[in-house]
């Protein structure tokens, strides 16, 4: 079980925007830069609830730098392990996930974050994929939007596969692309679907991810769905 601490956020707002101000002016730019594409569609308040596919380590610092607002994520407990590393990114936003097992605590901190009007970036297939097909979404996902009642904003990422693939030190010259889709809710799927509200959600929102990737130039194709009704 994760121990989640909670860090006062406002004193460190300034830190977490000049850090990706930094990333992306002094990382990105000069290996290709970001390119963002409909980035208006982002809530700049409100409980908020980032869904990307995950190719590279890459993914995290890409979707903070194109949001524009204060993201909070999920990070592997091991990267906390290192004191002064862990402090930084608990300030940045991140907080402590243990892979492979149901981490209660995590989750409700999640809801927690959302509850106080936080965007939270999620990952919805769970770990890193290929590149080439589009895994299910999992049922924390599903969980997350149900509980919460949270916006949930698809994003789709292209190319931070190249930019830094995996098992690479260092980044490659390629421009990545972050392409956003259109906010929706749980509730929206309620309305429509109804008992199949659950199963439906999960489908849905791995197709949207797949065409905001077509859309940024990247041929993917979706995995077929499982069931996605998260357990509670």
């Amino acid at each position: 079980m994760s121990q989640t601490t909670a860090v006062p956020r406002r004193n460190w707002d300034s830190v977490y925007f000049a850090v990706t101000f930094g990333i992306r002016n002094l990382i990105f730019r000069p290996f290709g830069g970001i390119r963002v594409m409909h980035g208006e569609q982002v809530p700049m308040e409100g409980a908020l609830i980032v869904a990307a596919n995950h190719t590279s380590f890459g993914d995290p610092p890409v979707v903070a730098c194109a949001t524009g607002r204060r993201l909070n994520f999920m990070a592997k407990a091991e990267l906390f392990k290192p004191p002064i590393f862990g402090s930084l990114i608990r300030r940045l936003g991140a907080f402590p996930v243990h892979r492979g097992e149901a981490d209660t605590e995590a989750i409700r901190h999640t809801l927690d974050l959302l509850a106080e009007g936080e965007a939270v970036l999620v990952f919805p297939e769970g770990g890193r994929g290929d590149g080439k097909t589009l895994q299910p979404a999992n049922k924390g996902v599903t969980l997350l939007a149900r509980k919460s009642g949270a916006q949930v904003i698809p994003v789709g990422l292209c190319d931070t596969d190249k930019w830094l693939p995996y098992g690479a030190k260092l980044p490659k010259r390629q421009r990545v692309t972050a392409s956003f889709g259109v906010p929706f809710s749980f509730a929206d799927f309620e309305t429509k679907y109804g008992r199949e509200a659950k199963d439906m959600f999960g489908k849905i929102l791995m197709e949207r991810i797949a065409e905001l990737m077509r859309e940024g130039g990247r041929e993917i194709v979706t995995a077929p769905a499982t069931s996605s009704t998260p357990e509670g």
